[in-house]
């Protein structure tokens, strides 16, 4: 495990690299993690938008930016997983709580 602080003037060769909690990185901060991926390498980045607490990010949203930029090279690929995993409770806390509130009756 390695801090994102830490990571300048390393290339990272034969790695498996996790950027865990991806959605409040800006474009830049996942430049220098991607860009640090060396021969042999892969990384996987995670992300949840609707956990996204970093108000900075907005339009500069890193995740969105790799997608769109790399989406068909043949060295990128991108799943987008629809269910919770961690708990039943969990699950319908997000459900409930991600739709917008109808205060009008």
């Amino acid at each position: 495990m390695l801090p994102l602080t830490h990571i300048r003037g390393r290339s990272l060769h034969d790695s498996f690299v996790i950027v865990d909690e991806a959605q409040s990185l800006e474009r830049g901060v996942l430049l220098t993690v991607l860009s640090r991926i060396g021969q042999g390498s892969r990384v996987v980045l995670t992300h949840d938008i609707a956990q996204r607490d970093n108000l900075r990010v907005g339009r500069h949203d890193g995740v969105v930016a790799v997608v769109e930029s790399l989406k068909g090279h043949p060295l990128f690929a991108h799943i987008t997983l629809t269910r919770s995993e961690r708990s039943q409770i969990a699950a319908l806390v997000t459900e409930l709580l991600e739709e917008p509130i109808n205060f009008t009756n």
